[in-house]
């Protein structure tokens, strides 16, 4: 499971900052728990989107 986090935030962003550590985190949460449905993938992002209330990072 670490493995597969490294290389997905090194792969991905090339890099890590602290600020926005737990950020990367939920993604590679998000995508490694929702990976044997692929085609499920853009609905869900879809309504999480619509459904969620703005943070703005500052």
């Amino acid at each position: 499971m670490i493995s597969n986090a490294k290389t997905f935030i090194l792969g991905t962003y090339h890099g890590l900052d602290k600020t926005y550590l737990q950020s990367y985190f939920d993604e590679f949460c998000f995508r490694f728990n929702r990976r044997f449905n692929p085609n499920e993938l853009f609905d869900r992002l879809f309504n999480a989107c619509v459904l969620a209330t703005p943070h703005p990072q500052t």
